[in-house]
Parts: C-alpha cells; structure tokens; sequence
C-alpha cells in the first residue's frame, strides 16, 4: 500500500501505510526503484529512550487547508513584476493583508502531509513533503511538538537505506561538508538540512549480520561520524533540536536531490538552499493551476452538487492518474511495489490497456496535450506488423510476461486505437490526428482486419483483459470494433477514403458477428466468451463501445444480471463468478465503476451516484484507490492503481453529463 504519492514526470517517490519511504523512482516513473527505506526516528536525549515514528499511530492525507500566511506568499510569487509593486505600494498605505480566498480552503494539493503521535513519550511530529513540479527534489518539513507536561532534549534523526539501480552492491554513501551523498554509476541522491545536521553516520548495512548504522541510534542516540563507505550500505543523519518546553514545538527542513552527477544534484541543492520552503509554494501553485482546467468543462457547474468525497476523490484521481505518466509517455499501473512480495514481479509496466483508459479520462477532462504523450509513446513501441505486446517498462522495451508467443492481448490493440479517436472526437486536432495516422492507425487499423476470423467474424483468440484465458472474448471484440470504426472515423477526417470504407466495412460485419455469436439467447445476455458462457463484469463493453445502446433489452438483462449475480456484501462489484485472484471474489474499483457508467447512461442517477461513492468510500483517507476491496472493506492488491482513478474520473464526468442532461442544460459531448 502507498498511501501518499508524489512525482513530477521524472521522479515518483511513494511511501507506506507507516509512513516509511519505500520506492523511488528515477530517471523513468516506474522504472529503477532504487527505493528500500527511508525511515526517521526520535531519541529523548536524557533518558535515552529511542523510537521509529513509523511505530507511532499515524495519520496520512494530502494537505487540504492552508493558512493565511502561505496563501499571502503563494499570492506573492504567483504575482508578476507590476502586481508586486502595486501590492508593496498599498501596502506601505496601509491597505493590510489580502483576504485569504476561499480556494485555499478544502483545496486539493499533492503536498503530503503526515501526523505522528506518541502519547506515552508526549510527542507529535507532523511531516509535510512534496516534489518539485518541475525539478528532481524531494522535499520534507518535520515540525517536531512537545505534548507533555514538561521540558524535553530530543534528537530527531533519518535513516537512509537505498537499493541504487535496485540492488545493495556497490554503493557508497559519503559526506561532503554540510551533505549526504548516496550514489552508484550515474544514479546520485543528495541529502541535505536546514538546519545543518549536526551528527551523521554512514557504514555497512544489511551484509554479513551488520544490520546499519541505525543501531548507533538505537544504543545511544548518539551517531559514530563515520564519512564514507561502500559496497552494501546505509546512512543516518541527526539533528540535535533545542530544548522544547510544554507546547513548543520547532522544525527541522529536509531535501533530497536525484540526479546523474555530482555536479548537477549540487546545483539544485543549491538552489533549494536559497529559495527554502517556497517548494511548497511552487508545488502548490503548480498543481492548483493544473486542476483548473475542469472548470472549462460543460459539467463543472454541477460539480457544486456532487457530494464533498467524491469531489475530493475525482482531483485526487486526475492527479493520481497524471502521477503514474513518465514524460516519455509511458503510464504505469501502479507504482506499489509491494506486489513484488506475491510473484517476484511489479505493476511497474505500461499496459497499453491500462494506458489508453488513462488517455480516455484525460481527454475527457480536456488534458489533451498529456495524451498526445501517451499516444507518442504508442508510435514508439508498436511493433512491425500493426499490434501491442503484453507490457512494455517506462523505457519502451518489453517487459516480462507470462504468455507464450505470441504474447497478444487483442484489446491492447484495439483500445489505443479507440483512444486516438477519443482525442479527436473531443479535441478535434488535426495535428495529433495526422501525426499518428501513419505511425498507429493505419498499422494498428491493418493488423486488427487480418486478426479477424473469417469463419467466426470475430477476433482470433487471444488473452482476456484479466490475463487469465485465451479465447475469443467478448470485451475484446468490442475494443476491436471500437479501434476499427475509430480508424474509420479518423480516416475520413483526413481524406483516406479507401481506407476509411475498408475499415468500416470490417467494423461493421464485427458488430454483427458480436450480436449473434456472444449474445447468449437460453441466458438472456452476454457471454465472456465464444468458449465460455460465464457472467463477465467486463461484457459492459458491448453497450460502453457502442455495439449496442445501453437502454437495449439485451444489454439491460446482462447489466442486471451482473448488478445481482456480482455484487459484494461490501457493497461493490466482483469481476466474475468465483474469481480467486487475492481472495475470493473481491469488489474491483473498476467493475463497480462500470455498473455506474451504465446507470449513468440509462438515467439511473440515484444508483450511478450510489456506486461512485461506494468507491469514494472506499479509498484510503489520502484519497487513493486500491484496485480490490475486500468483503469487510478492506484494499487488497495494490494501492493506488491508477485505472481506478482514470475509471473514477470518467465514471463521475458521465454521471455530471447525464444530470446535465436530466436537469435541460448545456453538456454537449458527443454520446457513445
């Protein structure tokens, strides 16, 4: 589970349920974890009692409220050259403060902020931490308390304990003056503090029975001031803070800069020194700048009448689902790399899946520019003859995969495809249309023809989208319908009429073969697949891609047929009959999700409503979503996944057209 999240394109840091640094990303969002443990403690200095706050009870959430003092500094360096001077001015006659505006208030932030508390040792720390949005710096604000009734001597201290380039061989650790470096190769983690740690220890860890330089800590909080080693090893760093009388609290202000030479992770470090805490400031900005875009959409006027989690979860989800992009383009599922401990394997890979629903919800949210990233990545790693392999790393190589050759998911294809058109419907740019046309639809549109059985008329067999079955499925077929009349659509906006008629052709006679050969007359709805007759909660495709309308009979019966063969006692949905995958039929985000579009698009707004937030209510108080809960509502798999967030946000903007819809309003997108 990772609770708090942050990243800028190139760096994504994640930390735990105890608020421990686990994973680190760099220089690609997903790719090098070089990530085991950052963990800080705290020693009384006259008894000599130490203690890990990831042991403390523990509050996690991003920042939502702010005072009036930050918000007069995020005004003032938000401020251009003229609007400084006139604030001076008015100022200097008297004019006061500025009215801290309401937006600052119940805002979504992507600043961490974390609440330890020990009772029995009288102490609070609250730790704010946040990324640069631009520049590869971690940065973090400890505000140590005093809770007790009398005065204490306390040393706070940090424990770093990398995997650089994802393995504990060949690292070194070394101080240099008023920093802590860490490197190996080209991979370089600068650490440094305001004020100056004033104690530091680096030495062997994890390496014949030397656990680190954390037990120094431990035995008398007190550190060696060893300067360097190498091989396996760790780092400690303390602070010895003033003496805290009852109610006082300071503040110890903490950086880490990544980078690929020593000379560049000093220069940022530089550059932090000067400017200091205003990280927070810029962060802040940046990241309130980013989410007003929404307030263009048609929809935003009824956001006002969503209740307060679902707004709060639909930015976090925007945000969580832009965490998870590199700048490459690339998007991972989930950077939870707890997963690891199930099959020796990660989340860490673009699924061109996972990736194009993430390209959907951003293009419905009018983030175009970040899925034309995507789709440029797309043109990357399409291979010769028109498909998408299983996964691909942040990198664009291939990436591990459990099926045999030919290693195809026929949705992995047919969705990117549908995608692309996604961005054109809304868009309408002709310059990310025609920039991809030879590059992706046309290999991409080609190859989907050939797939097509001539006997069936409907795709060959390939894996299911849950990666469990090879068949021919029926979510498959409908995103391979989708990518063709997509392609088709796409072809005719830029003039390629003979293969726009192809397209439609081929798109046309696999709607056809969909209705008559996965619809299951004896059962009254859909099957998963021409091989087998279960209830799928994946077969909402068949009404979501267009095959058929949603309020059609046939596709009423299968949607009901899952809302009450699937649903949970949690509350949520499973995605089929007996389903084993990390316990028995689990509720997925996504599946639930799906029922909700669907009651959207019939006008059921109560139940859509119900459903959405049944997932806001379900995710971790910081907002993220997990990919499965539990019967007693627990989150299983891993935390975040970001195509529940992407499925979150699409899912509530539908919901927002339809009441628009409902209530006569002005909500113009073009409907399925």
């Amino acid at each position: 589970m990772r609770p708090l999240i942050f990243g800028n394109g190139k760096i994504l840091i994640c930390e735990d349920e105890r608020g421990t640094v686990r994973d680190v990303y760099f220089p690609y969002v997903g790719l090098e974890n070089h990530g085991n443990s950052i963990r800080v403690g705290i020693c009384d200095l006259d008894s000599l009692y130490c203690s890990w706050l990831e042991n403390w009870n523990i509050r996690q959430r991003y920042k939502s409220e702010f005072d009036t003092e930050f918000c007069n500094r995020v005004h003032e360096i938000s401020e251009s050259p003229e609007e400084e001077i006139a604030r001076v001015m008015a100022s200097e006659k008297g004019a006061g403060n500025k009215k801290t505006p309401e937006t600052f208030r119940e805002v979504t932030s992507n600043i961490g902020e974390t609440v330890f508390e020990n009772s029995d040792l009288g102490l609070k720390v609250t730790v704010w931490e946040a990324v640069h949005p631009s520049t590869s710096i971690f940065y973090r604000t400890f505000e140590i308390r005093n809770v007790s009734n009398s005065s204490r001597r306390l040393r706070l201290f940090s424990n770093q304990n990398y995997r650089i380039l994802e393995t504990k061989i060949g690292e070194t650790a070394v101080i240099d003056k008023n920093v802590l470096i860490h490197y190996k190769r080209d991979r370089y983690f600068l650490h440094a503090s305001e004020p100056a740690f004033d104690q530091y220890a680096v030495g062997t860890a994890e390496w014949r029975g030397l656990e680190g330089t954390w037990k120094d800590m431990e035995s008398d909080a007190s550190l060696s001031g060893n300067p360097v080693a190498h091989g396996s090893v760790d780092s400690t760093l303390g602070w010895t803070l003033p003496e805290l009388k009852p109610g006082e609290a300071t503040r110890v202000h903490f950086w880490v800069a990544i980078g690929k030479n020593y000379c560049g992770v000093l220069k940022v470090h530089r550059r932090v020194k000067n400017t200091g805490s205003y990280l927070f400031h810029h962060n802040f900005n940046f990241w309130n700048s980013f989410t007003e875009r929404i307030s263009v959409l048609s929809e935003y006027s009824r956001m006002p009448q969503l209740p307060e989690e679902v707004i709060k979860c639909f930015y976090r989800s925007l945000l969580a689902s832009v965490a998870h992009m590199d700048i490459t383009g690339s998007v991972i599922a989930s950077c939870d790399s707890d997963i690891k401990q199930f099959g020796a394997d990660l989340y860490t890979y673009c699924w061109p899946r996972d990736a194009a629903w993430v390209c959907l919800a951003l293009d419905r949210a009018r983030y175009h520019h970040l899925s034309a990233e995507t789709f440029e990545f797309f043109s990357r790693t399409i291979t010769h003859r028109g498909n998408f392999l299983h996964k691909y790393t942040p990198a664009g190589d291939f990436g591990s995969t459990w099926h045999p050759v030919p290693m195809i998911q026929i949705d992995e294809t047919g969705l990117p495809l549908y995608a692309l058109y996604n961005n054109w419907e809304i868009a309408r740019s002709v310059w990310t249309t025609g920039r991809y046309y030879r590059a992706l639809v046309i290999p991409a549109a080609s190859y989907l023809i050939k797939a097509i059985d001539r006997e069936t008329g409907l795709p060959i067999p390939s894996f299911d989208l849950w990666e469990e079955r090879k068949g021919v499925h029926t979510y498959s077929a409908c995103t391979v319908y989708a990518g063709l009349k997509g392609a088709c659509e796409l072809a005719r906006s830029l003039g390629d009429y003979g293969n726009a008629d192809i397209w439609k052709e081929a798109a046309v006679r696999l709607k056809e073969a969909i209705i008559e050969k996965l619809y299951d007359h004896k059962l009254g709805r859909f099957r998963r697949s021409l091989e087998e007759p279960d209830l799928d909660s994946s077969v909402f495709a068949v009404w979501y891609f267009g095959i058929l309308p949603p309020d059609d009979p046939r596709m009423v019966r299968t949607m009901e047929a899952i809302e009450r063969e699937l649903l949970r006692p949690s509350g949520g949905i499973a995605r089929y009959l007996h389903d084993s995958y990390f316990g028995y039929m689990n509720s997925w985000i996504i599946c639930t999700l799906w029922l909700s579009q669907w009651h959207s698009a019939t006008g059921n707004l109560d139940r859509a409503l119900e459903l959405i937030k049944w997932c806001a209510a379900h995710a971790h108080p910081s907002g993220l979503m997990p990919e499965q809960v539990d019967n007693g509502g627990k989150p299983l798999s891993v935390l975040p996944l970001a195509w529940s967030h992407s499925a979150f946000v699409l899912a509530v903007l539908e919901y927002l057209q339809a009441l628009d819809r409902r209530e006569g309003g002005s909500c113009i997108l073009p409907e399925k």
